[in-house]
């Protein structure tokens, strides 16, 4: 295409899923290695790779993911991104997450559960409900540490892929420019 061409809402949509997907099969395919798995520890250095945590904050998950992981069946492609696309719905989550922290009611693996189904519209995965709170059970009492997942998630949403780099102000000004002048058009 030239670039002249209009495309649809749900094109878009569609459009952006597929990037999104893609970029998840990158990262996942980086650690699996062909074995169309990942381990658990790989899925938390993938979950921990684009966060501004400290190394000693990294070590404390890795470490807790090392001593409370029985049995490693590993994650599959659909189970990870299942899991990341949380992030999109996070802000929902983030809400209903807090709601139990205001009736001082502990988040249980039931009603994590719960919580994700009803922000996203489908069911978690058990073992990546189980990988969650193996993560962020803080002391191990199967209660979900609220604050810590919630670090952890917001801080890996906002420099998805975007440590450290600066938009150039004038890029932004003609992407602005290019957002007006569609929506302009959109309007006659």
């Amino acid at each position: 295409m030239d670039g002249s061409g209009v495309i649809t809402f749900d094109d878009f949509v569609h459009f952006l899923d597929s990037i999104q997907k893609e970029c998840l099969e990158l990262e996942f395919n980086e650690y699996a290695k062909g074995s169309g798995r990942i381990q658990e520890i790989d899925f938390t250095e993938l979950l921990l790779a684009r966060t501004l945590l400290s190394e000693i904050e990294k070590d404390k998950y890795r470490g807790r993911i090392m001593s409370r992981s029985d049995v490693d069946s590993g994650v599959s492609f659909f189970q990870y991104s299942q899991f990341m696309n949380l992030l999109n719905d996070i802000h929902d989550l983030e809400i209903a997450l807090r709601m139990f922290q205001i009736a001082k009611k502990p988040v249980t693996q039931e009603e994590f559960q719960r919580a994700v189904r009803v922000c996203t519209g489908t069911p978690l995965d058990d073992k990546m409900v189980q990988l969650t709170f193996e993560l962020f059970d803080e002391d191990g009492d199967g209660h979900l540490g609220h604050e810590e997942f919630m670090k952890v998630m917001k801080n890996r949403i906002r420099s998805r892929g975007t440590v450290n780099v600066e938009i150039p102000p004038k890029s932004w000004k003609a992407f602005r420019k290019c957002v007006h002048e569609r929506m302009m058009v959109a309007a006659i």
